[in-house]
């Protein structure tokens, strides 16, 4: 009598996911273009060599992945949807819920990304790319638009890392933002509620001087002073709202 195989043997891909995995990698590789319709069943099955109930569960795989949209229907089949960092955000959202991630955790992930970020830059800004940051700063003081103006701070803190030129560290940058974003705006409806003042010109001009500390290449100084920023902006944070408490990914 054979023994049971351990119960953590490697197990074989079944045949919808290794034809997931092939469609997925022609996806994100952009062999297959956003919006394209893929090809009919029978198409797809012939050249794919597998059976209709195959292929149908490793579409809906990638549609459980939000790499295909499936529409139903005389018309219907299923239509290309590229990687998104939406989706990607989603996802996380959910993985951090699951794991008792809270707003603090997210706060520290900022803290070690963006002044390492903001200190590489002060060694390559250029002169358009400081010119760039000081156009986001003069409409971020123009704008009279709660969310607007909460929308282009956010933004600029995406732009000092998209200077490093490092695009995982862009993508990390953007759900990180993503994840503050809704905490960010219950704390403005909070703060409104209880007529607090607006402390957003004093956060605003953090962000001048550190374009003028980047221009100057004092990349130790423009870390400190990043640093000191984030640790600011996520005290305002707290006023309102307990960072502590897992974190709430709800609108």
């Amino acid at each position: 009598m054979s023994e049971p195989a351990p119960a953590d043997a490697l197990q074989v891909p079944k045949a919808a996911e290794l034809v997931a995995a092939q469609l997925r990698r022609q996806i994100v590789m952009g062999e297959r273009a956003e919006g394209e319709l893929l090809p009919p069943e029978l198409r797809l099955m012939t050249e794919l060599g597998v059976s209709r109930p195959t292929l149908r569960q490793a579409l809906r795989i990638l549609e459980n992945e939000r790499l295909v949209r499936i529409h139903r229907g005389r018309n219907g089949g299923a239509r290309v949807s590229r990687p998104s960092v939406q989706t990607a955000g989603r996802h996380l959202n959910n993985l951090l819920l699951y794991q008792g991630a809270t707003l603090d955790d997210v706060h520290i992930a900022r803290l070690l990304l963006e002044p390492a970020a903001v200190a590489r830059i002060a060694e390559t800004v250029s002169a358009e790319e400081i010119a760039a940051l000081r156009a986001s700063v003069a409409d971020n003081l123009a704008s009279t638009d709660g969310a607007e103006t909460r929308r282009i701070g956010s933004e600029f803190h995406i732009q000092l890392v998209e200077l490093t030129g490092n695009r995982s560290l862009v993508l990390f940058a953007r759900l990180i933002s993503g994840l503050l974003d809704g905490a960010l705006a219950r704390h403005d409806a909070e703060r409104r509620k209880q007529r607090m003042p607006s402390q957003s010109e004093g956060l605003i001009h953090d962000h001048s001087r550190i374009i003028d500390l980047i221009e100057a290449g004092a990349s130790r100084e423009a870390a400190r002073h990043w640093r000191e920023h984030l640790e600011a902006v996520h005290r305002q944070l707290r006023k309102s709202i307990n960072t502590d408490l897992v974190l709430d990914i709800e609108p």
